[in-house]
């Protein structure tokens, strides 16, 4: 096929700067221009028109409509019906349900439907197809499972986005638009995947000796001689021996930089047709393992979605039925600062169907997940889904409304509850109000990059090593002080924040130590902790002792690193106890001046320093060089450099945490046990009560 050449270098013409420099989302995207800060949260309900008889289209939206809901969601699955045929369009269905969710009241978020191609595709291009690290080509029947770099199916997105685009962008009913669905960064190993990997090697390394140098093709005669010669490295293939851990970690940013073109190209098709007042996003999972939100330079702003209850049992008791205690908070801190609004594109409404197993969820939870989610920061709460399927894959996953089509299931209650009480908010919230002293005073960044969590997983060098269970640790520590928190990004200015941690951050560059240095004499307290400056960008060890160019910065030298095996513990004691390990500890030897926080008190090293703490200009910096059983040392450790920084926090028990937002303190509680929250005499509540019982939600004003 003649056009598959430029094809090609079309798609990828912009991944470069991608992979180069990932940046922040447009400067202009700030959430007044979409949302009115008066509204605080807008509600929302997926609906699938296609799915349902016609002729109840109107009942379910004006139901929709009537509970209180603010806007539906149209379209992400439906490209089969949108171009039933290859270049024939219909939207004369979508039409009417538009019509039919303006008269009830309801604004709509269309989206573009490419994780689902029609069946015609695949049947006369069957190369649109993801092949799996198996050398298996997916098949038509189920979603997300089309190649993003293949230039056929690129042509028919860019088509259906444009069709969409010219004939909705202008209608005042259209709120905001969604990108695909949950783009997941699947890895890729078709063709056309192997040719676009090598085009965004050679514009990354320019010649192939540079890309030798960087994946060390010195080893086992694996160098390239030319670009056209390079595969996709494909774990698959592993034994006892591993793949080049810097092919994989660039196959990693090439697959995050790939799905960041694909959603930039359609948002580039879709704003010179939309209204001004309309907006471009895409729901990203609440945990993007493979994408990378950041990597994104034309959508307005990034959401996610958040499903809790699945099976999981992270705090024992009841926690369960209540939920993940660590997704909600997390993905509000992340995805936030990206642009400055973000919105929950999905919530769970109730059990689901794809989960290990799926209980009950606690009455309350969900209308705690909701005020939550307000708490967070977000401009908006859409649940999937408003009806309970009947059919197909998704039975068994519930909605807004049970599979009569009009009863209110348990969350569909709590999600009428949540609006009514988002009303009485607006009445009495602060809206803009600045953060208090006590808050503002122990704001924190967490510094998380993506390349680093996946050359982390490349090589975690013990089974027992969780990277988003270190991110977890940490980012609970942080918010059981009390302390507002922001995940950034290097390019981020750390001054803005008092406090800033750095949990496991590996790959480092001088412009970064240089960075951390400046911060720190400044006023800045840091915390890095174990695995931290051990590797350059590229993921290669410097030539130097390990850990060596932040060694000057923490005060103390890495003589060694050590992990236990699975049956076995260690300890580490400070002032207050000690405490068990077995994943990683790492050795120090600290300089004069620097303080010993925390010891190993046995093993052939007992007595060395596995903490330490320096101060250095106006502020300090903390190493916590183990990673214990339970968090409970760290969790000493962190609240320390609070307290020596002259700070008061607050100390919430584990799954309980404290929200601010337009003058308005928000307590949630995913624990099994009540809670009495520290509320000042002169304090309001507004909503709940005191003690906070499991699965419940407290308001109030001081």
């Amino acid at each position: 096929m003649r056009f598959l050449p430029f094809l090609i270098v079309a798609v990828w013409s912009s991944i470069q700067l991608s992979a180069q420099q990932p940046a922040r989302l447009p400067e202009n995207s700030a959430a007044e221009k979409f949302f009115n800060p008066a509204d605080l949260m807008l509600f929302g309900a997926f609906y699938y028109p296609e799915q349902w008889d016609t002729s109840q289209w109107e009942r379910d939206l004006k139901n929709m409509g009537k509970l209180g809901f603010d806007f539906t969601h149209f379209a992400e699955f439906a490209w089969a019906f949108l171009e039933p045929e290859e270049g024939k369009f219909d939207f004369i269905w979508l039409d009417h349900a538009v019509d039919l969710a303006d008269k009830a009241g309801l604004k709509v978020i269309m989206c573009t439907p490419s994780e689902c191609p029609p069946a015609w595709i695949g049947e006369k291009y069957p190369e649109i197809y993801l092949v799996g690290e198996d050398g298996r080509r997916k098949e038509h029947g189920i979603r997300a499972y089309a190649s993003i770099t293949n230039p056929v199916y690129r042509k028919f997105v860019r088509r259906i986005t444009e069709e969409l685009a010219r004939h909705y962008g202008g209608d005042p009913r259209i709120m905001g638009w969604q990108l695909d669905n949950e783009p997941l960064a699947m890895p890729d190993y078709s063709p056309s995947a192997r040719v676009a990997f090598q085009r965004w090697l050679k514009e990354k390394y320019s010649s192939i000796d540079q890309l030798n140098e960087a994946w060390v093709g010195s080893f086992w005669s694996t160098k390239y001689f030319n670009f056209e010669q390079i595969l996709i490295p494909n774990q698959g293939l592993n034994n006892e021996d591993k793949l080049s851990p810097h092919a994989l970690l660039d196959f990693k940013r090439f697959t995050a930089d790939a799905t960041a073109d694909f959603l930039d190209e359609q948002a580039a098709i879709i704003r010179p047709y939309k209204r001004a007042d309309q907006w471009i996003t895409t729901n990203y999972t609440n945990a993007t393992a493979n994408s990378d939100p950041r990597r994104t330079r034309q959508l307005d702003f990034p959401c996610f979605t958040m499903y809790l209850v699945s099976g999981h049992n992270h705090l024992g008791g009841l926690n369960f039925r209540i939920g993940n205690p660590y997704k909600l908070y997390e993905a509000n801190d992340y995805f936030r600062p990206i642009s400055g609004v973000t919105g929950v594109m999905e919530l769970q409404p109730g059990q689901v169907n794809w989960a290990s197993v799926s209980p009950m969820i606690q009455p309350g939870a969900i209308h705690m997940w909701i005020l939550q989610a307000f708490a967070g920061g977000s401009s908006f709460v859409c649940t999937y889904r408003y009806r309970s399927p009947i059919k197909h894959s998704e039975m068994y996953h519930d909605g807004i409304v049970g599979l009569d089509g009009m009863t209110l299931s348990q969350g569909g209650e709590e999600f009428v509850q949540a609006i009514e009480e988002i009303k009485t908010l607006r009445k009495v919230a602060d809206v803009g109000a600045p953060m208090p002293d006590k808050l503002s005073g122990r704001r924190t960044a967490f510094l998380w990059s993506h390349d680093v969590q996946w050359d982390l997983d490349i090589q975690p060098q013990t089974d027992l090593w969780d990277t988003w269970d270190n991110r977890n640790r940490y980012s609970s520590i942080v918010k059981s002080t009390g302390a507002p928190m922001d995940f950034i990004g290097e390019g981020a200015d750390f001054s803005e924040y008092p406090f800033l941690i750095a949990p496991a951050y590996q790959l480092i560059d001088e412009k970064l130590v240089e960075k951390w240095t400046d911060y720190v004499e400044n006023g800045g307290h840091l915390i890095l902790t174990c695995r931290s400056g051990q590797k350059d960008k590229d993921g290669h060890f410097f030539e130097a002792a390990m850990a060596a160019p932040i060694s000057a910065l923490i005060g103390a030298d890495h003589e060694f690193q050590d992990m236990l095996l699975a049956d076995l513990e260690g300890l580490v004691k400070t002032e207050n106890g000690a405490y068990p390990w077995k994943c990683w500890a790492e050795i120090l030897t600290p300089y004069a001046g620097t303080e010993t926080w925390a010891t190993y008190d046995d093993q052939f090293y007992r007595g060395k320093s596995a903490v330490v703490h320096r101060r250095m200009g106006k502020g300090s910096v903390t190493f916590i060089g183990v990673n214990t059983m339970d968090g409970q040392m760290e969790r000493e450790m962190v609240r320390k450099v609070y307290n020596q920084a002259g700070v008061s926090i607050g100390d919430l028990p584990a799954g309980v945490f404290v929200e601010w937002r337009d003058g308005l303190y928000v307590g949630v509680n995913y624990s099994g046990d009540p809670v009495v929250l520290p509320i000042p005499e002169q304090g309001k509540i507004i909503l709940g009560e005191n003690p906070l019982q499991p699965a419940q939600v407290m308001i109030w004003k001081e």
